[in-house]
């Protein structure tokens, strides 16, 4: 069987290799091959084929982890991007050049925490698209994800390996104090402790080893050593201030006020412990009331507030204070209490003697009445408002009542008049004192006839139309006033004027109504009208002519004969119903 020339070629170059020398080889081997190899494994150039690739030039997986042990336990091990690997080829290609790049990652896609176990997170993130920052060597499984691996240890060891105890990428390590978590040290921070900055208890970088058994490894004790050495007992962290003594057991428990008082006010002596005089308030406080108020200050005052106090005017003073009296300052009736709030309280003085209960002791520069009426101001007035307005007067209560009451009382009390003593005669209630006749003396000077102070702008709401000479029935009771009533300029009784006009005023029918029948009928409308409704009515009758209607003609209506005509009429010419057509058939029948 003759074989193929490229057989016959690959026979001779197998005779070849098993005879020739080792340096021999070496150049066959580089004769053979595809290309240069990367500089990874440029050592691996010549007669060194036979470590990566099997017979038949396949290149296997088992003979690349034979060198490459880390890819091979991550494999192992199932982790990272190499964990469902079986080939390296696939991704791994040789032969493309010294400078050829067998590591294919895209940076932009490649998931840190998952493929490399990771987190690249906080102050980290920026370094995901730099990977020699971390990945100084040839291989990225050399790196280790120990904080020293990267940073300088500032605190030597002291605080062992575990940096992220105090530390986290969400912060520069330099700003650890604002994130640390004091709570999972053996100290917590409370209270006044939290606004405390790290160097004021770590001195010099310390961290381990700082005192904190007692207070006083960081605080001076003030009290000389006269108390426990437990400060807790009495004080928290909250304040350094004394909290927590139960001065509630003792015998002067702390109210109101005094809960915020300095324990130095009141213990002075260099003994905490030392009696303190409570048993009545000047043991501590001034009486700035001098000698005008003296006894026991709980009278007014409670521990809520010292400076109001419960005073009771109307029971104490006998002069209860009411309307606008309540918002008073006490100065403005005890002139001899300081008003300067520029004066330590227990330097001001509060004298609350000397004050007279009479409207004069206060008012008498504001008498509008000049003392006419008297001292009694309460006769009129009262302290809701010093106006008189809920002042009623005894004579005629319901003349000053409605629209009288809002009246300012110089309305009627004008100062030619009114400013007389109480005993005087009062101005006239008439009408025309005040009021000017609208009527112009068309009218009586009786007003409450018709008007009445109770109505709204003194409507004429007691008029009655029924007691006039045109009692208004029907129709009449609807029609608005001004029909028959128009507003005129006049000369009227009183004055020549514009009022409305009520005299004269004709009672008849045509003194409003114009006159539709043209003269033919008399000025007596009402034979035929009625109030009710203008139309003749339906029991209407002609006068004389009862014979004519009976039979044929009463079935007749009044306008089979009475027809509209325009012609003259006894009034003038015009158009209207005929009334005058006599009892002739022709008269409505020109047939005969």
């Amino acid at each position: 069987m003759c074989r193929s020339s490229a057989e016959r070629l690959a026979l001779c170059l197998l005779l070849l290799l098993c005879g020739a020398s080792a340096a021999a080889a070496g150049q066959l081997g580089a004769l053979l091959s595809p290309g240069p190899l990367s500089k990874a494994h440029r050592s691996l150039e010549g007669a060194k084929c036979a470590q990566c690739h099997e017979a038949g030039r396949k290149v296997s997986a088992t003979r690349c982890l034979t060198c490459h042990t880390p890819v091979a336990e991550r494999i192992a091990a199932r982790k990272g991007v190499h964990r469902q690997v079986t080939e390296c080829v696939s991704c791994h290609v040789e032969h493309a050049g010294v400078d050829g790049d067998l590591r294919h990652l895209d940076t932009a896609r490649f998931n840190h925490a998952t493929e490399a176990g990771y987190a690249l997170d906080g102050t980290h993130a920026r370094l995901a698209r730099q990977c020699a920052s971390c990945h100084t060597g040839r291989s990225y499984l050399d790196a280790r994800p120990a904080c020293a691996t990267c940073h300088a240890d500032p605190h030597k060891g002291a605080l062992g390996a575990t940096c992220t105890a105090c530390h986290s990428t969400a912060a520069a390590f330099r700003d650890a104090r604002t994130h640390f978590d004091h709570a999972t040290a053996r100290f917590p921070l409370t209270g006044a402790h939290q606004r405390t900055t790290c160097e004021q208890c770590h001195k010099g970088g310390v961290f381990r080893g700082v005192a904190f058994a007692s207070c006083t490894a960081c605080h001076t004790e003030p009290h000389e050593g006269r108390f426990s050495a437990t400060c807790t007992s009495c004080h928290t962290t909250a304040t350094w201030r004394t909290h927590t003594v139960q001065h509630a057991k003792t015998a002067f428990p702390l109210k109101g006020a005094h809960v915020q008082v300095a324990c130095a006010k009141c213990h002075t002596g260099t003994a905490m412990t030392a009696p303190v005089h409570y048993g009545s308030c000047a043991a501590c406080h001034v009486n700035v009331h001098r000698e005008s108020i003296t006894g026991d200050c709980a009278t007014c005052h409670t521990e809520t507030s010292f400076r109001n106090g419960t005073f009771d005017h109307a029971q104490q003073a006998r002069f209860p204070l009411e309307g606008k009296h309540t918002a008073l300052a006490c100065v403005k009736c005890h002139t001899k209490v300081s008003a300067d709030n520029t004066v330590p309280l227990a330097r001001r003085t509060a004298d609350f003697s000397g004050a007279r209960t009479e409207c004069a002791s206060c008012h008498a520069d504001v008498d509008p009445h000049k003392g006419a009426f008297g001292r009694a101001c309460d006769a009129c007035h009262r302290t809701a408002t010093f106006a008189a307005k809920d002042f009623r007067h005894p004579q005629a209560p319901d003349f000053f009542a409605g629209e009288h009451r809002a009246v300012t009382c110089e309305k009627c009390h004008v100062p030619d008049r009114a400013l007389q003593p109480a005993r005087a005669a009062l101005p006239s209630f008439a009408c025309g004192t005040c009021h000017t006749d609208p009527h112009l003396g068309q009218l009586s000077q009786t007003c409450e006839t018709c008007h009445r102070v109770d109505a709204g702008k003194f409507a004429a709401a007691a008029f009655s139309h029924a007691r006039t000479q045109l009692p208004l029935t029907g129709r009449h009771e609807v029609t608005a006033c001004e029909k028959c009533h128009p507003r005129e300029t006049r000369a009227f009784p009183s004055r020549t004027g514009t009022a409305v006009r009520y005299r004269p005023t004709e009672a008849t029918c045509v003194t409003c109504h114009t006159d539709p029948h043209l003269g033919q009928v008399d000025q007596r409308c009402e034979t035929c009208h009625t109030a009710t409704s203008f139309k003749v009515g339906a029991a209407y009758r002609h006068t004389d002519l009862d014979d004519f209607f009976q039979g044929f003609h009463g079935r007749y209506t009044c306008r089979d004969c009475h027809k509209p005509e325009r012609r003259r009429y006894p009034a003038g010419d015009g158009l209207a119903v005929r009334f005058n057509v006599g009892r002739a058939c022709a008269s409505c029948h020109p047939q005969f």
